[in-house]
Parts: structure tokens; sequence; C-alpha cells
């Protein structure tokens, strides 16, 4: 689900208006063609994403918005130097005047940005809290000051009297070109991107992918001259990271999705089973549920069984070989699984012998099941570890308290009896 628009268009709104600016002048090039990417890349990540705060890391951590910038900068002094046309209407001063207006200006659009931002979000804002909360994150999402500084010392250098060479010699021989390049705010946005991927703990690689794009980010650094690696490089190396872990990650989420299938439809049909059945969702919603609790009892064994059948086909694995591989391990580890270590040792060795085509839960089972049900013993107790974990890094970003007051009350997690899950005693009876 791409970012909603009231968030995302205060922030592409300026660069969408120098790109038409430009446009509409006819200007074109190498340096047109960046600054387009470079709109296109926020344009697309716009609607790959739905997360504001990780969208706006990810802007950050690409360099696009500073990719934008640059261009944009170079696309006005090449349109000002081509409007020179005989070597007696070369005027150096005139150029170096366009470089530092274009430099002012990009200042101005990245503070605009900023305070469109806040003004569109408080629009739709509903209430002090909601507009609060707006502020707050775009105040630290928008790294203003870290985008500027380097910016104004070029200004400053420009307007310092110095001709255009010595203009351009000296932001070399400084790396104040290599500066404004955003290489502050690309490291502060790689580090919170890290910080993101170790908080969700979506899987292993989003985070091994966090750590190398800022290592490889430091060793550039390390080995650059002024200690301000080339953005290109940069992005190249982060580019090669990306691509490295596409097949790890869709092998993840293709197993990870498998069995998760495969056990909710065999919980759905131990739920089909209980006298109060009815009463459980979805079969709660319903005027008539009972026709529906049958069909799951009769239809889930077979559509379970060719499942499993499917998971071997796809990734060489059993039914077992769920409970030792990593993907679960993992979740159980991150506190990700819902269910409670005695509800899936239930489910395991004594329902999924008994799931069979044509075959129903024996009484003992359903006894057992309800047992678990009215005592509360089904759900995971440490469930709320995973979210804690988060919690903490979006109030250590954002400030105190700041995750609840986005969110509002907190999350009951209800009556949670069953013993905290400990794989070393985790039993299965094949």
């Amino acid at each position: 689900m791409p970012i909603d628009d009231m968030m995302l268009n205060p922030m592409l709104d300026p660069f969408r208006s120098m790109a038409n600016e430009c446009k509409e002048k006819g200007h074109s090039g190498e340096d047109m063609d960046r600054m387009m990417a470079a709109l296109n890349r926020m344009e697309q990540l716009g609607q790959e994403m739905d997360d504001i705060g990780a969208y706006s890391g990810k802007i950050t951590s690409e360099g696009l918005q500073l990719e934008f910038s640059n261009a944009y900068s170079e696309v006005l002094a090449s349109a000002a130097k081509s409007e020179q046309s005989s070597p007696e209407d070369y005027d150096d001063a005139a150029l170096l005047k366009t470089s530092v207006d274009a430099l002012k200006d990009a200042i101005q659009r990245i503070r605009e940005a900023k305070e469109q931002a806040i003004t569109e979000s408080e629009k739709h804002a509903k209430n002090k809290t909601e507009k609060e909360v707006a502020a707050n994150e775009i105040e630290v999402l928008y790294k203003t000051d870290l985008l500027a500084k380097p910016i104004e010392d070029l200004i400053e250098l420009g307007e310092s009297g110095v001709n255009l060479p010595t203009f351009l010699r000296v932001q070399m021989e400084k790396g104040l070109d290599k500066a404004a390049e955003g290489s502050v705010v690309l490291k502060e946005g790689l580090e919170y991107a890290k910080g993101w991927s170790e908080a969700s703990r979506v899987n292993p690689f989003d985070i091994k992918k966090a750590n190398e794009k800022l290592e490889v980010f430091n060793d550039l650094a390390s080995k650059a001259k002024f200690g301000v690696p080339d953005s290109l490089q940069v992005t190249l190396a982060h580019d090669k990271i990306d691509h490295t872990y596409i097949p790890d990650i869709a092998k993840w989420d293709g197993i990870t999705d498998a069995w998760e299938r495969i056990m909710n439809l065999m919980m759905s049909w131990t739920y089909a089973h209980l006298s109060f059945a009815d009463k459980i969702f979805p079969w709660d919603m319903m005027d008539n549920p009972w026709p529906s609790i049958q069909q799951t009892k009769d239809c889930n064994p077979g559509e379970i069984k060719e499942r499993i059948r499917i998971f071997k086909e796809n990734f060489g694995l059993e039914f077992y070989d769920i409970f030792s591989h990593e993907t679960f391990v993992w979740q159980v580890e991150n506190h990700q699984i819902d269910e409670s270590q005695i509800w899936y040792e239930t489910l395991v060795n004594t329902v999924y012998p008994q799931c069979k085509p044509g075959n129903y839960l024996d009484q003992d089972t359903i006894n057992e099941v309800e047992r678990q049900w009215n005592e509360n013993l089904m759900s995971n107790p440490e469930r709320h570890k995973d979210a804690d974990r988060f919690i903490a890094f979006f109030n250590s970003v954002f400030g105190e308290g700041a995750y609840y007051k986005k969110v509002g009350k907190k999350h009951e997690w209800g009556v949670r009896n069953a013993q905290p899950w400990n794989l070393s005693t985790f039993k299965i009876e094949k």
C-alpha cells in the first residue's frame, strides 16, 4: 500500500516543481537525467513503501534529495553557460553568481519542503496531539540544518570575492563539493535504517543489509579525501548489497509464508471441532455459521495435505522440518510467534496425526484444546516483547513516550497463562 499523499506530497512537491520548471524551459542533458532519476526513485519508493518514517530514512540513506539538488544546480549552471553565444559573451562572474544562486535556491527548497510538510500535516490532523506528533516526526526526519550547512559553506566561498576557477578549485581541494552531496545526512539515514531493521527484526538478512551498508559507507569514508565518500561509489556498493540478498529474502519469505499457512489451516480445523466454534472468529460474524464450520472440518485436511506436498516440492522440507528450521526458530527467539509452546506441541503431536482427509478430531483432543482455550493457555505470554523492542527504538528516535502519543492507548495483550517458549524443551513426537 503506497504512502498516503497527505504525507508524501509535501516531501516531493518542491522537487516536482523544480523538475517541471526545468522541463518547461527545455533543459536536457546528463545533469537533467540525474535529476529526474533521483525524483523518479523517490516517487517509486513512495508507491512501494507504506511507512513515512521508513521512507524518509530510505531516501536519505540513498542520498536522493541531495542528488536531485546537486543535479538541479548543475542544470541551472549549464543553462546559464549555454546562453552565452560567443567567447566574447563569456562572463566568469555571471557564471559564479548563477552557481551561487542555484545553491541558495536549493537551500530555500529544502527549507520549504519541511514547512510544507508541517502545513499539510496540520490540515489533516484531527486534534492538537496529532499536530504535535506530526510536527515532531517531521522535525526529526527532515535533516534541514545538516543538509543546508555544507551548501551554505559553498555559498560563503562563492560570495567571498573569489573568481569562478578559484571557487571550483577550492571547493574540490577542501572537499566542500563532496560534503554538499550530503554525506553526514546519508550516514545518519543509514544509522536510522540499521536501528529500524534491528528493532523490527523482519528477517536476519534485512539486518545484515543495513549493517553492511553502514560498514561500506564508513569504509569508503575512511579511504576518501576529507573523509567524504563519493556518492556514486556508495550508491553502487549499496545496490550490490541489495541485489545480493534478494534471493535469500525471497526464500525466507516463501518458507515462512508456506508453514504459517499450513499451521493456520490446522488451527482453524481444530477450532471447528470445538463446542463453541460458532463463537470464534470468523464464524461469530455469520448469521448461520455451522455450514461454514462443517466445510472447514471437511476440507482443511485435504488442503493441508496438498500444501505440505507443495512445501516439499518447492523447498525440500517436510512438515516436521518446520520446527527446527531457522525461520521458525527466528520467530520464537524474537517473540514473533502468536501461539504458546503448549498449544504448538498439541497441534504438532496430537492434532496433525489426526488431520487427514475424511477424519475428525477425537473427543480427548477436543477436550484438551477446550481446556487450553478456557484457561488462556494458547497465546504466547511474551509476544509483547517484540512490540516493546520496536517501541523502545521509536522512542529513542522521536522522544520518550512518542510511540503511544502517536498510536494512542497501549495494546491490551489479555490474560496469557501459558509458560514462555523454551526451544530446548519443545517436544516433537514423530
